[in-house]
């Protein structure tokens, strides 16, 4: 396989933490929202801690190395595929449920938003649930003059916890959902342009901090959307659209999870 720009941040993925990476906390929280309706379920993505939620799962992803670096294996209850989330191999009516993580946040809003919401809809059983935790920008949103100042004095407890911060942020200061993804590290460097600073402050490795130099030469675009902004998008095949929490690990009110059901 020929490397890509995605190759570091794979390699990197067994150090993430929360909020990009779901704990035990946001697993117990999506098994929790499909409940009853857990007979099989499609995920979009390859997060290896929603693999065993459903009796059944079925993952998606384009990306062979997230395949081939992340995903720990097909059983007989678990198995991934190579696909597009907006053209899913499957039947009309496949799965019981829809599960995900972070999985929106990876598409163009809202016109993608709208596409894999229609080809859910296709995918799923009348009455299957929904629950994909997403990662939201908060109206109103700090500045990010604002989140210099508070992180440099300590208030956040993570690098992973940052970088959505940073991205909500930047979001919020251009109106505009997409961000592409070397910007986040774009503006991590012009506000804690001194790293051992940062790292003093913060009480943070090195190797922590400059993790987000995985995100130098991504060519991805990324949306965080508003609560508002996502519930726009959803069509009326869905019924009872809203946010439940996912736990309460740092950053946790801006990644709650979305959940629907299918209309019969």
């Amino acid at each position: 396989m020929s490397e890509t720009p995605w190759s570091e941040f794979h390699r990197r993925w067994p150090k993430l933490k929360p909020p990009l990476r779901p704990n035990e906390e946001v697993v117990a929280a999506v098994r929790g929202a499909i409940e009853g309706h857990a007979d099989r379920a499609l995920l979009l993505g390859l997060t290896p801690e929603l693999g065993e939620v459903a009796q059944d799962t079925v993952a998606v992803d384009w990306s062979e190395k997230m395949l081939a670096i992340v995903w720990p294996g097909n059983t007989a209850t678990r198995r991934a595929v190579r696909a597009n989330w907006l053209h899913l191999p499957c039947k009309a009516g496949a799965f019981s449920a829809a599960i995900g993580d972070g999985s929106l946040n990876c598409l163009e809003y809202p016109r993608q938003y709208r596409l894999i919401f229609e080809e859910l809809a296709r995918a799923l059983r009348p009455g299957a649930r929904l629950a994909i935790r997403m990662f939201l920008t908060p109206d109103p949103c700090e500045t990010l003059g604002q989140l210099q100042n508070a992180t440099m004095a300590g208030s956040t407890g993570v690098v992973d916890a940052l970088k959505w911060r940073i991205a909500h942020a930047l979001c919020s200061e251009r109106h505009a959902p997409n961000i592409a993804v070397r910007s986040i590290r774009d503006a991590f460097n012009t506000l804690f342009p001194d790293r051992a600073e940062l790292a003093r402050a913060c009480h943070w490795s090195m190797d922590h901090i400059d993790q987000i130099d995985a995100y130098a030469n991504l060519p991805d675009v990324f949306s965080f959307p508003t609560e508002a902004q996502v519930l726009a998008t959803i069509p009326a095949s869905f019924a009872r659209a809203r946010f439940v929490a996912s736990g309460s690990y740092e950053l946790a009110e801006r990644c709650p999870i979305l959940t629907a059901e299918l209309r019969p």
